[in-house]
């Protein structure tokens, strides 16, 4: 059965290999590696089955402990070759591949950089005489470039704290505003809102 698992297993990483995910030096390892311990575990077995005769205990013994050291290098492999299969913490969108196939990458380097789903969200800037008419739970018309006519976000948050103008939006106009941080979670497909992108918005039921 373990013999059975870790074929399994070799076929996936060789499928993982196929599509690119994974380089050649670590299947070629772990091919011989998975190899080497089937090897053993049939040598431990045969020998087992030979020391199954009459009056050699100490044969079977022998034998026996084979087949312990068999399996446990066959688990090793089983292990190893589990680790080389990545996968997202989460479902996302990949923004940038940062490693190719046959890169080396250390423990904590980064392979790619995603976006998790649902990670965006709005940060707006509303002025004083419109921030009554805000509250967490009101919706939103969101206006960017590229973006759909009907791009909808709910605002989660508002600081109860006014600040000056952030230089993000900075201008001469603006300088001496206090204005009310506010974020908002886009409603349905946001694929359009990038990060850092620059957006304007309006009340959903105000039009303002």
């Amino acid at each position: 059965a373990q013999a059975a698992d870790a074929k399994r297993r070799y076929t996936r990483a060789s499928d993982l290999f196929k599509r690119g995910t994974g380089t050649q030096a670590d299947f070629d390892t772990a091919s011989a590696t998975l190899e080497t311990a089937n090897a053993q575990l049939g040598q431990a077995e045969a020998n087992l089955a030979v020391g199954g005769l009459p009056a050699r205990p100490e044969t079977i013994k022998a034998a026996e402990n084979q087949v312990s050291q068999a399996q446990s290098t066959l688990e090793q492999a089983r292990w190893r070759l589990s680790k080389r299969v990545l996968a997202a913490p989460s479902p996302g969108r990949v923004n940038d591949v940062i490693r190719n196939p046959g890169d080396t990458a250390g423990p904590t380097a980064p392979v790619i950089s995603m976006l998790p789903d649902g990670a965006v969200k709005l940060s707006v800037y509303v002025p004083e005489n419109a921030f009554s008419s805000v509250k967490v739970g009101t919706l939103l018309n969101v206006h960017c470039d590229g973006c759909g006519p009907d791009v909808k976000a709910r605002i989660s948050y508002v600081s109860p704290d006014p600040e000056f103008t952030p230089p993000v939006i900075y201008s001469l106009e603006t300088r001496q505003k206090l204005v009310y941080l506010v974020e908002a979670r886009p409603e349905g497909d946001a694929g359009a809102l990038q990060p850092g992108q620059i957006v304007d918005v309006d009340l959903a039921d105000m039009g303002k």
